[in-house]
Parts: C-alpha cells; sequence; structure tokens
C-alpha cells in the first residue's frame, strides 16, 4: 500500500475530511476512487477543492466525530494503483527506507526523509551506526550516481564537504 494522503479535520457536518495530498494527481483522490484508512476501505463519494484545500466525503463516514476520528491517518491504495513515474523519477515512496552507498562502497545510511527545496528534493540519511548521525544529501544527477529501487539502494558521488 502507499500512501496518497493524510486526513488533516474534518470540514463540516457531514463527515467530510480536509485531506492534504501526497503528490499532484488530482485524479488519485477523485470521487468514485477506493481508499484504505488502516484496514477500512473507503469510497470517495464527492472529491473537490476549497481553497488549496482537497476536501473529501468518505463512505460510511456521515458525522463530524467520526470524520475526527480520522484526524491525522494516512489514506492509502494498493501500489499497483499507481502509474509508474516518468523516465528517470520516483514517487517518494521507493526511494524511503533504501540504502545509500557510496561509488567505492561505503554504506552510510538509509533514506529516513525527503525534504522538498523547491528546485530539488534533499534526501536525508541516516547511519545505522550508534550516533545515528545524519547526512543531507541533495538529489541531482552529478550526486546520484544509481537508483536501484527493486535492490532498494542509492549510489551516490559525494563531493568534499557535503559530510
Amino acid at each position: 500500500m502507499v500512501a496518497v494522503g493524510v486526513v488533516r479535520r474534518p470540514w463540516g457536518f457531514d463527515g467530510s475530511v480536509v485531506i492534504a495530498q501526497n503528490g499532484d494527481d488530482p485524479d488519485r483522490l477523485a470521487a468514485g476512487r477506493t481508499v484504505h484508512i488502516g484496514t477500512e476501505r473507503y469510497l470517495i463519494e464527492r472529491a473537490g477543492a476549497s481553497g488549496a484545500s482537497l476536501v473529501v466525503k468518505l463512505s460510511s463516514i456521515d458525522t463530524e466525530d467520526q470524520a475526527n476520528a480520522l484526524r491525522g491517518k494516512a489514506l492509502e491504495v494498493p501500489a499497483g494503483d499507481i502509474p509508474p513515474p516518468p523516465r528517470g523519477s520516483y514517487y517518494h515512496y521507493e526511494i524511503l527506507g533504501a540504502r545509500v552507498i557510496t561509488r567505492s562502497g561505503e554504506e552510510l545510511g538509509r533514506v529516513v526523509e525527503i525534504l522538498q527545496t523547491g528546485s530539488n528534493d534533499v534526501y536525508v540519511v541516516r547511519s545505522d551506526g550508534p550516533d545515528k548521525a545524519e547526512i543531507l544529501i541533495p538529489a541531482l544527477r552529478e550526486i546520484l550516481l544509481d537508483i536501484d529501487t527493486n535492490e532498494g539502494r542509492i549510489t551516490v558521488d559525494l563531493p568534499e564537504g557535503l559530510r
């Protein structure tokens, strides 16, 4: 399952909720689609923008209290429902958790977070060592030599001073 959004808060009194969407595919959370929250499956009955927010009405969530109980929960869909990304691009869920190694084979740690800076993403890589040190690695072509999503591995060429 892949998280495609998070419930932020109730919207109104009919069980509608405000969603913070992961990604920018407007059809992913469109009316008629199915999403999972935990072990429960919901049909999106209505979806629409309200300013900068996405508001959805989920089946069987009919009160503000029911909607409030979903606050902070992830909306997920099966990975097979997500179209492949454009060539040379990756979804965050494909990068998170990947092992990061240098071209000489030194293991730096795993990607634990992705910061979106506007110009390029930055991977937060945490060492598996006792100090749990973190390195910030810009997601730039000249630094990322290879991304193997099947193996969960990213090979990098770190410039001097980046560590």
